[in-house]
């Protein structure tokens, strides 16, 4: 009976993450629906328009997925002379309302660095230092974006000829601004392409034709494996949707809170921050909620394994 009663208490200390892992491969192959069409030989083409634009980081090159990340299509059409109010006003709605729900339950690419942090190997936690240095890598990418990408756009509305001279000049980044730094691009595009042509080639001269393509590859494997000891690292510290939605999420209606009643603080305790994967100092924020100053990506892993049960959503 006392066994008993320890799984049953086991099994919701875990239900949380349970429903979230269900959440997760339920999205990721929705989003990717060309995989059930091949697993299920069905024709799933009405989900098209409905994940045409969804927020979360994806390619719109993805062989799997007929839809892009919402960040991606505003960049895109910025660089077509277009200012899209619409989807920025629902990228800011939906995060005001969602905060970063969608990070944690619905992107593809946080899935897939879940399904890397839940390999048998001890994950370990970056210096507080290296971790405040690293979150700024993130917003001086997006900055560098805003500050090519928006003169781009408006020399296509001023000056076509300028425009064209500018394009040619930035290259692929005119084409695909997110794509460079897009986790999803080069598990999904950048990296299927590259094994096909060594493949056919025969060799890995593909690899080496081109200084930049080497280096692309070079650094976004180094991130992958990073992510099996440092859980969301590219995330916490290289995703442009993350940058964009953090600065939006603190001013988010969902939030989570800390009852100052239940909890007895980081040196009785501290659990919430050893299991939080964006490693983000929650006993330093204030009661009323946390953000984590928007890294928060809703996991609710803090609210799960809380002894004390003093970690609640908070709305309003």
């Amino acid at each position: 009976m006392v066994l008993l009663n320890l799984k049953n208490l086991k099994l919701r200390e875990k239900s949380t993450n349970i429903i979230r892992r269900i959440v997760q491969i339920s999205a990721f192959l929705l989003i990717n629906y060309i995989i059930l069409e091949f697993i299920f030989s069905i024709n799933l083409i009405s989900l098209e328009g409905f994940f045409k634009v969804f927020p979360v980081l994806n390619s719109p090159r993805n062989p799997l997925s007929e839809g892009a990340g919402i960040l991606e299509y505003i960049f895109y059409s910025i660089t077509q002379g277009l200012f899209p109010i619409l989807l920025i006003g629902a990228f800011i709605l939906i995060i005001l309302l969602t905060n970063r729900f969608f990070c944690g339950w619905i992107c593809p690419i946080g899935t897939i660095q879940d399904g890397i942090t839940a390999l048998p190997i001890d994950t370990k936690s970056m210096k507080m230092t290296t971790h405040k240095t690293l979150l700024k890598v993130k917003y001086i990418i997006i900055a560098l974006l805003v500050i090519l990408i928006i003169p781009l756009g408006i020399t296509r509305v001023t000056d076509l000829a300028l425009y064209v001279e500018f394009r040619d000049n930035l290259g692929p980044l005119a084409q695909k601004p997110i794509g460079f730094f897009s986790l999803s691009e080069f598990i999904f595009v950048f990296f299927p392409n590259m094994i096909a042509s060594i493949w056919t080639s025969g060799g890995l001269a593909p690899l080496f034709s081109d200084i930049g393509l080497l280096a692309m590859f070079a650094i976004y494997i180094i991130i992958i494996v990073l992510s099996v000891w440092y859980p969301r690292f590219y995330c916490r510290y290289i995703c442009p949707f993350g940058a964009v939605a953090s600065t939006i999420s603190t001013f988010s209606f969902l939030k989570l809170s800390r009852s100052p009643v239940k909890c007895v603080g980081r040196q009785e305790c501290g659990i919430c921050e050893r299991v939080c994967p964006k490693q983000i100092r929650i006993l330093d924020e204030p009661y009323q909620f946390f953000t984590g100053n928007g890294e928060c990506n809703m996991c609710l892993e803090c609210k799960e394994k809380c002894p004390y049960a003093a970690i609640n959503i908070k709305f309003g």
